[in-house]
């Protein structure tokens, strides 16, 4: 299920019942005056990696005029979309609720604009707001959905000719994803063309003991748990109440360096979102526990305008410091858009087993 919609219609039930001063709790970072403070840094790339060829041969323009003009996506690839039963800040694996990536991009649209097939195909309608698109002789189809359709099912559509539907009122968007073969596809590897000048930022890290409890960097010891706080800005303004809110980098990694240098925890990634989403079932493998989605909805209510916090989880399994001789060493974490743009963030901890 599209979360997304899921929230459009909570909206128009909730929007009005939601208490403005609810604020979801911050993170508790435990720290010293004395201990110093992470050292973050943000890098444009040089030289974009989505500022390659526009004519390859899956690459496509946007779904709304002007097809060869960038638009504002207030959601990326591999958002988490999280509707939690229980009550703010009680999110976890263990809750009740709905949790899944975010299966393609969000692009934001006045109601009623008239939305086309990036791809000629055969329609094919799915829902009263859906309409699917299926490449004939090859195993592409594309999804679109939160519009009013104009087509019929099993009706032959021109690419950038043919109008699919309109953006409905109250979604303000038109979601697209795109699937090729078994794999779900990130549609920003596409979208020509793309451009984007922001760079991502990781904000904190938190690490917790076996009962989650913060511990503090300047003293980490035993079975420990880490997770990274970590955002990306849209590459354009998004127009309306979604203005200013995060997405998610396309990749997540860190590692773990001693004194002289050597990697005791080698480069790995958490996530990569750069092309494939991953299956469903990892989304708890990916996020940690306290991940939120833009206007998140905690026990059937709906946080109007709260941003959403995205904690990555980058020991999938806890990491044993009694294996490490005791001293100080960097963490540092790295987060990084589909351009290539990415910024970092190096947190001292001293290891002071017994």
């Amino acid at each position: 299920m599209r979360w997304s919609a899921f929230l459009v219609v909570l909206v128009g039930s909730v929007a009005a019942g939601c208490g403005s001063g609810a604020t979801p709790p911050p993170l508790r970072v435990a720290r010293t005056a004395r201990w110093p403070a992470p050292i973050r840094t943000t890098t444009v790339a040089r030289r974009s990696a989505c500022a390659g060829p526009r004519s390859l041969p899956l690459d496509y323009g946007w779904p709304i005029r002007p097809f060869d003009v960038q638009h504002p996506i207030r959601a990326n690839f591999g958002d988490p979309r999280t509707i939690s039963t229980e009550r703010l800040g009680l999110d976890d694996h263990g809750d009740p609720g709905d949790y899944s990536f975010h299966n393609g991009v969000d692009i934001s649209a006045a109601p009623g604009t008239l939305v086309f097939p990036v791809v000629s195909g055969i329609a094919s309608l799915r829902h009263a707001d859906e309409v699917l698109v299926h490449v004939p002789g090859g195993l592409r189809n594309f999804q679109y959905w939160h519009i009013t359709p104009r087509v019929h099912d099993g009706e032959r559509v021109v690419a950038y000719r043919t109008v699919l539907g309109t953006v409905q009122e109250p979604a303000r968007h038109v979601h697209v994803s795109e699937i090729d073969g078994d794999h779900v596809t990130n549609p920003a590897r596409h979208l020509r063309p793309y451009n984007d000048r922001t760079t991502p930022i990781v904000n904190s890290v938190t690490i917790l003991d076996p009962r989650n409890n913060p511990q503090e960097p300047q003293a980490v010891s035993g079975t420990v748990s880490i997770a990274a706080d970590a955002a990306d800005t849209p590459p354009l303004a998004v127009p309306g109440a979604w203005d200013g809110f995060p997405v998610t980098p396309a990749v997540v990694q860190w590692t773990l360096v001693d004194a002289g240098g050597q990697h005791v925890v080698p480069l790995r990634a958490v996530v990569d979102f750069h092309r494939f989403e991953p299956p469903q079932r990892n989304f708890w493998n990916v996020y940690a526990a306290g991940t939120y989605q833009n206007f998140p909805v905690f026990d059937h209510r709906l946080y109007w305008r709260h941003p959403g916090r995205y904690l990555f989880k980058l020991t999938r399994t806890p990491l044993d410091t009694r294996r490490l001789r005791n001293g100080v060493y960097r963490l540092r974490v790295i987060a990084t858009d589909i351009c290539g743009n990415r910024g970092t963030l190096t947190e001292r901890l001293r290891i002071a087993n017994r």
